[in-house]
């Protein structure tokens, strides 16, 4: 008897061309099927990121494939089996590449593949994939129904952290037996960066949270200012000493340990305050003959915050990029110049209070 399988059964063919794609419909000359099988559609890409050479001080240290041209290959192949990617060129950029995808995690997937094969590149901040309303002419942006499950004494921590900066609106809420609760969202695709990480802390790793496409809606607007977390950016070069990041560990969380390399403008910790900080991580304790009392004190470090792609994806902030290497995942300031990053931050607070400006006029008329 011939070899037969039925729905969800995984087989192998021969002699297949290469232009058989997912989806396709293929059947036998015998006993043909009269009409293609509909493929279900799929849920279109709520994302982009820029991909690049990678630009920094570091560049071809640690990496065998560094070239845009070759990462742009590698992206474009990666569609030929994952059929929810799209890549395209970029238009204003032609050494980078926009990669859209379906969330952070799917887009840290294929870094993560890519610097395990030797690449060496950037990534961009991630920006949410908006369209215009042929009706209303409106923005629109991706919506998501969020479902999270979680330890009923965290359900407040999970409506507060979504409905809060995150723009997120709570439709239906149930409670079971087992003392679990089941909260389900409509959240805005950009509320939902950076989310996992946070709310797997918030509830000491108790929540199971699925989400998929929704719809897309009229753009609702900023998010809240909490999501923005200030930096400590090193303004030195060199290797991080363990006399200098003990000194920096007050003011808040560090990403680095003694013994990396480091160099300006990159991110070396989480600012305790609203803000980037300068900060010298290199500074080694000076030597002479002065006693001092706490000169025989042993210092002590806690270890760094490490962060994975996905999680960097949604930690860093609009003027920030991923520097990824087959060694190293450091993230750093597009512009690696402090003036020129002061004086971009001086124009962008006077753009936005004029249009706060404008907007209050017009309210006013």
């Amino acid at each position: 008897d011939p070899p037969t399988a039925s729905a969800g059964d995984i087989v192998t063919l021969t002699g297949v061309p290469d232009s058989v794609r997912v989806g396709d419909t293929l059947t036998s000359t015998s006993n043909p099927v009269p009409s293609a099988i509909d493929t279900p559609p799929l849920a279109p890409p709520t994302l982009s990121c820029f991909f690049g050479a990678n630009n920094g001080p570091l560049a071809g240290q640690e990496g065998s494939i560094v070239t845009s041209s070759r990462v742009r290959a590698r992206l474009i192949s990666e569609t030929d089996n994952n059929v929810t990617i799209t890549v395209t060129k970029s238009e204003s950029d032609s050494e980078k590449t926009v990669v859209y995808g379906r969330g952070e995690l799917q887009i840290g997937i294929l870094v993560e593949q890519m610097r395990r094969e030797g690449y060496e590149m950037i990534i961009s901040p991630p920006r949410i994939v908006t369209s215009i309303c042929p009706d209303t002419g409106k923005k629109l942006e991706p919506f998501e129904e969020v479902f999270v499950d979680v330890d009923a004494e965290y359900s407040g921590t999970v409506v507060n952290a979504l409905t809060g900066a995150r723009k997120g609106v709570l439709v239906e809420m149930s409670d079971d037996n087992d003392g679990k609760t089941r909260l389900v969202f409509h959240v805005p695709s950009r509320g939902l960066l950076g989310f996992g990480p946070e709310i797997a802390t918030s509830t000491r790793g108790t929540a199971v949270i699925h989400h998929a496409f929704l719809e897309d809606r009229e753009y609702c607007g900023n998010m809240g200012s909490d999501l923005e977390k200030g930096k400590l950016v090193s303004n030195d070069s060199g290797k991080a000493t363990l006399f200098a990041l003990e000194n920096l560990a007050n003011r808040g969380t560090l990403l680095v340990a003694p013994g990396e390399m480091v160099y300006p403008g990159m991110v070396i910790g989480e600012n305790n305050k609203s803000g980037d900080l300068e900060v010298n991580p290199v500074k080694a304790k000076a030597t002479n003959n002065m006693r001092t009392q706490n000169k025989d004190e042993k210092l002590y470090l806690p270890p760094p915050k490490r962060l994975s792609v996905e999680e960097l994806i949604g930690y860093m902030g609009d003027d920030e990029v991923i520097e990824v290497t087959p060694v190293s995942v450091r993230l750093r300031k597009a512009e690696l110049d402090a003036g020129k990053r002061e004086r971009a931050a001086r124009a962008k607070k006077k753009q936005q209070q004029a249009l706060k400006e404008n907007s209050a006029k017009g309210r006013r008329k």
